[in-house]
Parts: C-alpha cells; structure tokens; sequence
C-alpha cells in the first residue's frame, strides 16, 4: 500500500467570512472548511447537533413488525430476554434495553454469553432460552448471521428480533424482525449507528407507540435522556464513526453522561478518575471503557451489567470495585502476552501479522492486537489455541479494510466477523500459516492512497492562542470519522535538547518559528530520540494543538504526530488516537 502525508493544503479563502458569520476565530472556521461545512446555516447546526436531525426509527424496514410484536409481548406478560454482547456496545445495549422494560413491569432478563462460548447467539444461547421460559428475544450488537442458533431458539417457540450493525447480508437469519443499518435493504439512511445507537432507536419506536402519536410521558422522557448515556457509552467504545447520527447522540449523549443521576453511571464515573469534570470521548476510551470491558475479558460481562442497573450508590461501588480488580487483571494477564507477542513480532518481516499461541488468554487478544498494531503500525491478527482450535481478534491501520480481507481467505477460517478496524474469528491451527501467507497476499494488492493523516490546514505558531485552541473543542466530540484538528507548519526549528518523557514513549522537545515558542511532544518519539536530537535544520510538523495538562509545558502544548527536515520526503508517521 502507498502510505504518505497529503501535500500541504493553501488556506481557503471564505475562512474570514465564515468565522466572522459563525462568531468563532479563523481557526474553528479553517477546519469546518477543510471538512467540508462551508455553509453558515450548515456550520451552526455542527458546532450545535440538534435531536431533531435523527431518522424517523420506522425507517427500519422491520421496524414496525418489531414494535407490533413487542407491545404483543408486553400486552400478554411474556417473559423477554435480552441478549447482549460482553464488549461494552453490546453491554451498554444490553443495560438500555433492561431498564427500559423494567421500566413498564416487563419481566425481563439479561443473558451475555461467556466468550468460550463465542460470538454472537450459540448454543449456550439456545439452552439460556429453553430453561429460562422465554418467549421472545431481544439481540443487541449481534445476531445478524446467527441463523442457526435463531431457528433453533425459533424452533422452541421464542421469537427473535434481532439489533445488530454486524454482518453482512448473506445468510441473513430468518429471525422474526432484523435491525441493522448496514444491511442493503434496511431501509435506515445511516448506516454508522453502533449496536447500542440501534436498540436506542428500537426504544424509541416503542415509546413513541405507547405514547399513541402524543407527547412522551415523563417517564419516558427521562428515560431516553438518560439512556442517551448508554448511547455515548457504546458509540464511542466501540470506535464508531463520529458523524452523522453518530455524532449527534454522542454530542448529546456526553452531557447525559456528566448529568447523570444513575448510581452505576456515577460510581463508574469515580472508579475512572474523572472526579467531577465532565467525560470527554477520549476519557470514555481510554478510560471508562476499559472498566467495562475488563467484566467480559477477565470474568463476566454481566459483572457490568450489574453495575449499570446497580439500585443504589452503596450496591453500584461494591460492583465497580469488581470491574476495577478485573481490570487490574486484565492489565496483568496483557502484559505478559504482549510480551510474548512482541517478541515474535519482532522476528517477522510480514506487512500483516499473523501470530498464534498455546492458551493465551482470549480476553486480552483484542487489545493486545490493537496495542501491536499501531505501535508497529502493521493489521495484526491474534489467535489463540487449544485442541488445535482457535479463537482470536484482529485489528487493522487506516486504509486497510481487515473483515473484507478475511473474507477473502474465509476457506482457511471456521467463523469470522467484525469490521474494517476490528475483527473476531475462528480456525483449526493446521490453517494458520495458510492464512498467514493469504491475507499478506490480499495485503499486497491493496493500492490504497488513503494518508495515515488529514490534514486540516496550515497553522502560524502565533494563531496557537489558549483561547483560540479552547474553542476548537465546539468542533467535538472527537473520534474516527470526526478526529482532533491536525494542522502543519512548516519551517520551524527545534531549540534545545529533546527528552524522553518520563510518564511515557513520547519525546519532548520545544519549537520555535517567527520568535514563537511552544513545547511539542512527539507521539512514540522515544526511539526517534537521536535523530531528532542531531536536527540543525528547519522542521515540517504536523500536529493537533491542545491545552497543556502538565504546568511546565505552560499553557500550550503541540500534540506532533509527524515530523521531518523540510528537504526529506515523508515517512509513515503513526494515526493519531
């Protein structure tokens, strides 16, 4: 794959006029032109999503068979079981879908399959269902391509309506309704929505029909804002695109969070650190989700579910001081695989990895794929085997579409699933170089000229004023599809020696251009240490600028994701989070 910088982009000339119509400094504007909102009117609704820009939830094509043969169950008191996914999409989902029901005296459970049981519905899914008695299910974050198990479950007189965003549309199961806006005849014009975003819109249906076409009750109105929590939760969690739908319930579903009255919201608020300060996308990445995660790595999804619907404040600390043992757990166990991974990683020469181990915790794979995968900037796939079967998680780099390149070596695999960042698969181990040498096959007749950053503008040291850089957080909230703003300067010279940062892998330098100085940190520059060091000439950066967190980097700091001589050409600089 060809693997560059863009060249850099002139700055557009209707900057003045749109930040002087907006009230913003020419620097909120540069970026909403350079992501193509050049309308004022288009502008305004951006930096302020309104609820009202969500699809009718009808747009579903199955959408009103789903909500007729919910108000059936409800109706005749039938016991309805909900069953989620152990990542946190799919327990977010889970908890919305819960309360809900619990909300109108629905006898209602929750049911998220160990992962040794494996993805989606299995049979453990179809034994939950027969001895629990229940005659209607409610998947969320899966489901999509589980015929098997659905007519099994179908078979046993259960009915099942499937929300999912996985899958693809072939052997699309026979449940008695389908959610998923990926599929081709779905009928929803936004096909981003994560798993969590379509038992949302399913909620919204029915109340909407349970209000009879009035005013949503009290009730139900505190209930949605409240579960727009969940929303923010699992859309962000699961790196859906912040665009669109998306971007909407997430704006809107950050400020539930920081809102939030709900005990298990709260005590997961405190067991992340946050204290009082409002959550931001990146603090439920890198922060709250790996809490919520850790339940279905290390022990029991339903170890989150627990706390998310904990009654009170006492019960919700005593189950979030569960999830933070299980993830130090998690953080345990990781080391010492990434370790062994690392270690084999560092031994191959192949553009996509490959790499299999004897009982490596399952739990971990993800994270420690995702972890390999940008420190080396190579799609990795990890598997682990038992019995000479194997179940495992990949994660890809920008530009490289990971499920649609299993798709192509599906005959070396048992199951797989996911999509182009993450993916979840199944195999015998005699298949693994097969797969191996397949996919760095497909990898190798992939042209792909997508550049490993977007670049929003050019930027002047001296327009990197505190205030300025504060406003551009109304462009948020950040994440794949909507991420932080990268600007490039060029001609700028590094004063000083550059150290190693103590609290990570990132160096720490100062630059300077037309008598300004700011201190920059380059991402995972620890090993560029020397050659930076030896740097006498000016430099290109780019870089998203951010308010400092620490007081001796002042008030300022650059966020460098790529650095070089201004004569060199470009070298693959790593994607920014």
């Amino acid at each position: 794959m060809r693997r560059a910088l863009p060249p850099t982009p002139e700055k557009d000339p209707r900057e003045r006029a749109l930040a002087r119509s907006l009230g913003v400094p020419d620097l909120t504007a540069r970026v909403l032109l350079a992501r193509g909102v050049d309308d004022p009117d288009a502008a305004r609704t951006w930096l302020r999503p309104d609820l009202g820009g969500l699809a009718d939830p009808y747009s579903f094509r199955d959408m009103g068979r789903a909500v007729e043969r919910i108000r059936t169950a409800i109706r005749g008191g039938e016991r309805i079981v909900i069953h989620g996914d152990y990542d946190v999409d799919g327990v977010t989902g889970t908890v919305l879908l819960v309360k809900f029901f619990k909300l109108m005296s629905v006898d209602v459970q929750p049911f998220i399959p160990d992962r040794d049981d494996g993805y989606s519905l299995t049979d453990a899914s179809v034994r939950a269902v027969r001895e629990g008695g229940f005659t209607l299910l409610i998947s969320v974050d899966n489901g999509t391509n589980a015929g098997e198990a659905i007519a099994a479950i179908q078979a046993s007189g259960c009915d099942v309506i499937v929300t999912d965003h996985h899958g693809t549309s072939e052997d699309v199961a026979e449940a008695y309704a389908v959610l998923n806006p990926r599929l081709p005849d779905a009928g929803y014009p936004d096909r981003d929505l994560a798993g969590v975003g379509v038992a949302f819109r399913l909620v919204a249906a029915v109340a909407e029909s349970l209000s009879h076409g009035t005013t949503l009750s009290p009730e139900f109105r505190s209930f949605l804002i409240e579960a727009m929590a969940y929303v923010a939760l699992g859309t962000v969690a699961d790196v859906a695109p912040l665009r669109g739908e998306n971007r909407i319930l997430v704006y809107h579903g950050l400020r539930a969070l920081a809102a939030s009255r709900n005990p298990g919201i709260r005590a997961l608020i405190d067991s992340a650190g946050l204290g009082d300060r409002s959550p931001t996308s990146e603090d439920i990445s890198y922060r709250i989700a790996p809490l919520i995660n850790a339940a279905g790595r290390m022990g029991s999804a339903l170890d989150a579910v627990r706390l998310l619907t904990a009654p009170g404040y006492q019960e919700a600390q005593q189950a979030a001081a569960i999830l933070e043992q299980h993830n130090l757990d998690r953080r345990r166990v990781e080391r010492e695989v990434i370790e062994e991974v690392t270690a084999q990683a560092k031994q191959m020469e192949d553009a996509v990895l490959v790499l299999g181990g004897e009982r490596w915790h399952r739990g971990v794979l993800g994270i420690v794929a995702a972890r390999v995968a940008e420190t080396l900037q190579k799609p990795t796939l990890l598997l682990s085997f038992e019995g000479g079967f194997g179940r495992g998680s990949g994660r890809s780099v920008r530009g490289f579409h990971l499920r649609n390149a299993l798709s192509r070596c599906a005959e070396h695999l048992l199951r797989y699933g996911g999509h182009h960042a993450a993916v979840g698969l199944e195999m015998h181990a005699d298949r693994l170089d097969l797969l191996r040498q397949g996919i760095n096959r497909v990898f190798a007749e992939v042209q792909d000229d997508t550049p490993l950053l977007d670049l929003d503008g050019p930027a002047e040291l001296s327009e990197l004023d505190a205030r300025d850089i504060r406003k551009l957080d109304m462009l948020g909230p950040f994440g794949p599809g909507n991420p932080r703003p990268v600007f490039v300067t060029e001609n700028v010279r590094i004063v000083g020696h550059p150290t190693v940062d103590p609290r990570g892998r990132d160096l720490r330098l100062r630059v300077a251009k037309d008598g300004v100085l700011l201190p920059a940190r380059l991402h995972e520059g620890a090993e560029s240490f020397e050659d930076v060091r030896n740097q006498n000439e000016p430099v290109t950066l780019c870089y998203t600028p951010r308010l400092a967190q620490w007081a001796e980097d002042g008030p300022v700091v650059l966020h460098v994701w790529h650095l070089e001589p201004n004569s060199n050409g470009h070298q693959p600089p790593p994607s920014p989070p």
